[in-house]
């Protein structure tokens, strides 16, 4: 006895997170995510789904350590850290480093559990901060205040930011937040204190530029 093969639209996948459209907001652009629960629980999946983890962090470590500001001494909050490879490569360029992620996985000793769009420490706790997942960000603005908060006047923010939609293939699966050229998340960021300075482009773990930012007093 045959069976009739009924068409896929009868049946649609379950939309996630990743389905989400995007909004614009000027050069930048946003997924829309319905509520912040929905957020944290999207990025708190990635790293449940990164293969091969020990071989690129071995690889990760060494390159950002090669082009790290000089640093020794330095208070350093590392955001969104996941597991922590971002704090080691500080560590080794002298740092007293620390990190902080939505889900650092089971028994990190570098990385707190925590978002950072709410902060955990005192006023200008640290001389500098580090990151690589702005394109990780629910509220820029936000962010960019509190981690003004945390640095000292006159401490850096150094981000690593990916080629922008213009200049490179665009946002993955995971990212929440999304510029046409790093020159526009380099104008968002000067609206909150921090005040550019050197540049250096970078082809490790993806194209993109290193931005050292000075917090401004």
């Amino acid at each position: 006895m045959g069976y009739d093969v009924l068409p896929m639209r009868l049946f649609p996948r379950k939309k996630t997170p990743k389905d989400l459209p995007w909004s614009a907001d000027g050069a930048l652009a946003r997924r829309a995510y319905p509520d912040y629960a929905t957020y944290v629980s999207h990025q708190k999946a990635k790293l449940a789904t990164i293969k091969g983890m020990e071989a690129y962090e071995r690889e990760y470590r060494v390159a950002l350590r090669s082009r790290l500001p000089a640093v020794p001494g330095f208070r350093v909050l590392c955001l969104a850290a996941r597991t922590g490879t971002e704090v080691r490569a500080f560590r080794d360029a002298g740092a007293r480093a620390v990190g902080i992620d939505l889900n650092p996985g089971s028994r990190n000793p570098d990385v707190l559990a925590a978002d950072f769009h709410r902060l955990p420490f005192r006023t200008a706790a640290f001389d500098a901060a580090f990151s690589n997942s702005l394109d990780h960000a629910l509220d820029l603005p936000r962010l960019a205040r509190e981690t003004a908060r945390v640095v000292r006047p006159g401490g850096l923010f150094i981000v690593e930011a990916v080629a922008g939609s213009e200049e490179g293939p665009g946002p993955g699966s995971y990212e929440s937040l999304f510029w046409k050229r790093i020159d526009d998340l380099i104008v968002a960021l000067g609206r909150f204190g921090w005040r550019p300075g050197s540049r250096k482009p970078f082809d490790f773990p993806w194209r993109g530029e290193q931005i050292a930012f000075e917090r401004e007093s």
